[in-house]
């Protein structure tokens, strides 16, 4: 324990004479300070007991009470004054006394027989000792969390060892702010969850080296980010934290991370199963399969969709661990070579987990599809990791997503160049852009004339017209599918969106 002023006037070998103690509070002696200045309190850092024999104490009740106005000021929790035949002073001043009194500063007398450096001694043995002691706190407090860790209490039995040898509440939570394992809330008040949430949302982008302190409802709180290599938790210390606090703190949160990347790497076998499972619903030969094998993974509902993120520079088994926090079900796997896969449900805002850990990674999201058809959900998401990777961001596959792959995956010259190629016999016939107008109403209504001709708001013979003259220019009948095929791609990398108010042709 700390050295108080009691403790000290108490010392059986130091024979101090208390002038003025208000006994209702006993102050912690920190340190030990000899002065002769009029002004000593700048010199001061707090806590000390300031020691002066009088030589330029003041003799005026306004000067005086200056002086230990200043002395309390600088921090000084004791004024002692040195008596003595040969020294400037016998007995304690009354002015001193009363100043001492209106400040409410303890005052002592040391006798001439007790030298300061008796004092000095004493207030610095008893705080080696204190920490001697503390560090022997500390010593007990590492064992007793090595042994909760060792012998299975695992995070919770660790939490609990932690806050009844400090006093300080502890909670763990996931890199998202969500709570895992907490101390007894007895220990004093707990974040609200929306708070957790807010703190790891700040720290999680610092990923280990994430850490603040603050205060939440009048509570000190530090946060701690827990991890070797990679952010796994976040410990949010709860409470008064003594003076080798930090150090402990260090001891706890290596605790936490060794028994995070022990759980983890004991759950190995279930994600290699969920892996295979991933396969299985692939393959499923129905969709009540399917749907059982979703079901027992925890995934309900009508629609899901795959994913599918490249790891970029990063470990992939690290990205498998980051999105295995958010994702329901923890459909998730890696194979060599390939990128992170995983399923997920139609409610899960996979866009924002994707920018939250894998921020510069190439990643394509397929479409939302009943169980059974989640093979093409895949598919589509491979794809559109294609065009990520040109675009460098995450992109969805959609309807309409070939003209992304085409002016995306392909190489822009080369679509372009082709584009020119198939359409030149019409665009060179047509500077209007009515024929190439013409063939794209065409296509888009499914080769329908009647359809096509209301969109362009023209009669339907006019269409009919000129898709004649279309394929006397190409040289090649529409109603072969290859020759539909050609024309829908070529107006698609050349990214023809909307269709010109087309003039009629001069037949």
């Amino acid at each position: 324990m700390p050295l108080t002023l009691g403790e000290l006037i108490a010392d059986p070998e130091l024979d101090i004479r208390v002038e003025y103690w208000n006994r209702d509070a006993d102050p912690v002696v920190t340190g030990a300070h000899v002065s002769e200045l009029l002004r000593p309190g700048e010199w001061l850092a707090g806590g000390e007991i300031l020691m002066t024999v009088g030589v330029q104490l003041p003799i005026t009740p306004d000067d005086c009470a200056a002086y230990v106005r200043d002395v309390k000021a600088g921090g000084a929790v004791v004024l002692a004054l040195g008596l003595g035949h040969r020294l400037p002073h016998r007995s304690v001043p009354p002015l001193l006394i009363e100043a001492a009194l209106a400040e409410d500063l303890p005052l002592l007398g040391i006798p001439e027989e007790v030298p300061f450096i008796s004092i000095t001694n004493a207030v610095y043995a008893a705080i080696v000792l204190d920490e001697r002691h503390a560090l022997e706190r500390l010593v007990e407090l590492h064992k007793s969390l090595t042994f909760s860790a060792a012998s299975g209490g695992g995070l919770e039995g660790i939490v609990a060892t932690w806050t009844a040898a400090t006093g300080v509440g502890v909670v763990v939570t996931d890199p998202l702010g969500v709570q895992i394992v907490a101390s007894d809330p007895s220990e004093g008040t707990h974040p609200e969850e929306e708070t957790l949430r807010e703190l790891a949302a700040v720290l999680a982008p610092k990923g280990v080296r994430g850490a603040l302190k603050t205060t939440i409802d009048g509570q000190p709180v530090e946060v701690q980010p827990v991890g070797t290599t990679r952010l796994r938790a976040f410990a949010m210390l709860i409470g008064n934290a003594g003076p080798l606090i930090p150090v402990a703190t260090t001891a706890l949160i290596s605790i936490l991370a060794l028994e995070l990347e022990r759980r983890w790497l004991t759950s190995e076998p279930d994600r290699q199963q969920r892996a295979r499972d991933f396969q299985r619903i692939l393959i499923a030969e129905s969709e009540s399969e399917a749907e059982a094998l979703l079901r027992a993974a925890g995934l309900t509902g009508a629609e899901f969709r795959c994913i599918a993120v490249d790891p970029g520079d990063g470990s992939p088994t690290d990205l498998v661990a980051d999105l295995s926090l958010t994702i329901r079900g923890g459909l998730i796997r890696h194979t060599e070579g390939g990128p992170v896969e995983a399923i997920v449900a139609s409610d899960a805002d996979i866009e924002e987990d994707i920018r939250r850990f894998a921020p510069a990674s190439a990643a394509g999201i397929g479409s939302l599809m009943t169980p059974g058809t989640l093979a093409s959900s895949r598919a589509q998401a491979m794809a559109a990791l294609v065009t990520s990777r040109t675009l460098g961001r995450p992109v969805a596959y959609r309807r309409g997503f070939t003209q992304d792959w085409l002016t995306n995956a392909t190489d822009l010259e080369m679509a372009q160049t082709f584009s020119d190629a198939v359409l030149a016999p019409l665009t060179q016939a047509d500077p209007s852009g009515a024929l190439v107008a013409t063939v794209e109403a065409w296509l888009t209504a499914n080769c329908q004339i009647d359809p096509a001709a209301e969109r362009l708001r023209v009669h339907r013979h006019t269409v009919r017209a000129r898709l004649r003259k279309v394929e006397q220019l190409i040289g090649q009948p529409l109603d072969q599918l290859d020759t539909r095929v050609e024309l829908w791609l070529a107006l698609t990398a050349k990214g023809v969106h909307r269709l010109p108010n087309a003039r009629p042709m001069d037949s």
